[in-house]
């Protein structure tokens, strides 16, 4: 009889294990995969700190300033949530959960919805060094002056500081005797025991920092301020190049000296000759300027103006100071010869002046004497934000060049295929001797028809009226650089307003309406130009040392 095996089933309990912990693991798993999409989707807030991965060098640095004034307050929206931000304009772009981008079914599409993005946080723990070399600034008629004092005894000039350009300049005495009024008697050479008369065969002023080709690469080589008018032309007709040349290097030499001639591109011009003489800075207090000139002066290499037409002539400053990136320049004849401990300087400007810092950036707490720190303290204001870098765009130049990744117009970005109109050929730059911003023309069309469409009205540079209500509806203007660093320029620094007899030029509420201009310009031929009224609240530290 065959042998027959019926199967035995086996127990329920052990049926039931496999399934339990089956289960079991099922749920384990769907668990942490719940745990991470929830922790991924949190928003992301950038810790600045020691634990930070190390930065990339870069060479402009900016961080927010805060003042003391009765500006527009609770004004923006938009800004009031801004301050929440780590970035350079304390903007949301970036401190907010990452949103798609929208684009508008527009006819026009030239507006586009500003996306939420997480910015990198790789560069804002970059720290810039504190300098105890920090000078009061003054506001007047659009630009910012600074005193300095040159000679032995120390005679005060009131110079513009001029980013966009390299040489320094101011009328001598008794050789500019058509020269213009200014706010200081003109500088009397003869007075001063220290001064020297460059000869020609040792002048400094004409002298070039790299291949001389290189200054004319890119169709232009200053800013709307500076040197580059000019320039511009065939750069391999020989011709062309040896006038340029001319221009841009006089090499004059009358009576056996150094003789310069400096024409700007609104139209201004000055002629000098070089001189040589002890030079330093000022705060506005006569007996702590001369007691730091004793100790920080060096020689230094300027124009004697032997005459003056255009805007020098009826401006408010008795000269220039060019900070630009020529070896001749202050900030590096004081490093060169060991007044500043670093080739840097730093602006910070406000309505009514603010501070230039020397070697590093401005801190009123390292002030050498109480006055000193006192002076210090009332244009210093305070950091909104850490101090963020940019690298300079272009190399052999003197102007500070930075490279834009985005434009926007309130929350509206301007097509990016129209980037290559403000970072080629020039570039945009940072001109500080310049009022106005400039835009390069081939943007017109798509900046004013974002303007108009947030606004309502049509865009010009002509006064217009508007109440207070209508004012603060004004879009940010913002330039986004390499590094994501958020450059905002608000409505009241770019809309000059129409000041009325017995008026102070101020922001606060206003009842009816009032006249504003706007200041930013889309008519450049090339590039951008952001000047002073786009540098307020701000402090932007030049690194020249690392261009």
């Amino acid at each position: 009889m065959p042998i027959q095996m019926t199967p035995v089933r086996p127990p329920r309990s052990r049926r039931m294990a496999p399934l339990l912990l089956f289960g079991v693991i099922w749920l384990v798993a769907c668990w942490s995969w719940v745990l991470i999409s929830v922790s991924t989707s949190l928003p992301h807030h950038p810790v600045l700190s020691a634990s930070l991965p190390p930065v990339q060098s870069s060479n402009i640095g900016v961080t927010n300033k805060q003042f003391g004034r009765n500006d527009l307050q609770n004004t923006y929206t938009t800004k009031q949530t801004r301050n929440l931000s780590s970035s350079m304009h304390n903007s949301t772009r970036g401190n907010l959960i990452a949103s798609r981008q929208f684009v508008k079914n527009d006819s026009n599409h030239h507006l586009r919805a500003k996306p939420v993005q997480t910015p990198p946080h790789n560069n804002l723990n970059e720290s810039a060094p504190f300098t105890p070399f920090i000078y009061p600034l003054h506001a007047k008629s659009g630009t910012h002056h600074a005193h300095i004092y040159i000679g032995t005894p120390p005679q005060r000039q009131t110079l513009i500081v001029d980013t966009g350009s390299r040489l320094t300049a101011f009328p001598c005495h008794p050789h500019c005797p058509n020269c213009g009024k200014h706010t200081s008697k003109p500088f009397h050479l003869s007075a001063s025991s220290s001064h020297d008369i460059v000869p020609c065969d040792q002048c400094k002023l004409n002298l070039v920092d790299f291949p001389l080709e290189d200054y004319f690469e890119g169709d232009g080589i200053g800013g709307n301020s500076g040197d580059g008018p000019s320039l511009r032309g065939t750069k391999n007709e020989l011709k062309t190049n040896q006038q340029r040349r001319r221009n841009l290097f006089p090499n004059s030499c009358v009576n056996n000296q150094c003789e310069l001639d400096q024409r700007y591109t609104e139209g201004s011009s000055w002629k000098a000759f070089e001189v040589r003489d002890k030079v330093w800075l000022g705060l506005d207090e006569k007996k702590l300027a001369v007691e730091e000139h004793d100790k920080y002066s060096v020689p230094f290499v300027f124009g004697c103006q032997v005459s003056e037409h255009g805007l020098f002539k009826t401006q408010y400053a008795d000269g220039i100071m060019g900070l630009s990136m020529y070896t001749q320049t202050l900030p590096g004849v004081w490093h060169q010869q060991g007044s500043i401990p670093h080739e840097s300087f730093s602006l910070c400007f406000n309505a009514k002046g603010g501070h230039i810092s020397l070697g590093g950036i401005g801190s009123a707490a390292h002030g050498s004497t109480p006055q000193q720190q006192e002076q210090q303290h009332t244009s210093s204001g305070r950091h909104l934000a850490p101090m963020q870098f940019t690298p300079f765009a272009k190399e052999n130049v003197w102007y500070y060049t930075v490279t834009v990744t985005s434009i926007s117009v309130g929350e509206h970005v301007l097509p990016k295929s129209m980037l290559q109109f403000v970072n080629d050929n020039k570039g945009t730059i940072v001109d500080s001797g310049t009022t106005d911003t400039f835009i390069s023309h081939k943007l017109a069309k798509a900046f004013i028809f974002a303007w108009e469409k947030i606004t309502g009205r049509r865009y010009n540079n002509r006064l217009q009226k508007y109440t207070y209500q209508q004012f603060n509806k004004l879009p940010v203007i913002t330039f986004e650089l390499d590094g994501g660093i958020q450059w905002d320029i608000d409505p009241k620094y770019y809309m000059e307003a129409q000041i009325i007899a017995n008026e102070t030029a101020n922001n606060s509420q206003w009842e009816g309406n009032r006249g504003f201009t706007s200041r930013v310009y889309v008519d450049e031929p090339q590039g951008v130009v952001l000047g002073s009224n786009a540098m307020m609240d701000k402090e932007i530290y030049f690194d020249m040392a690392n261009r």
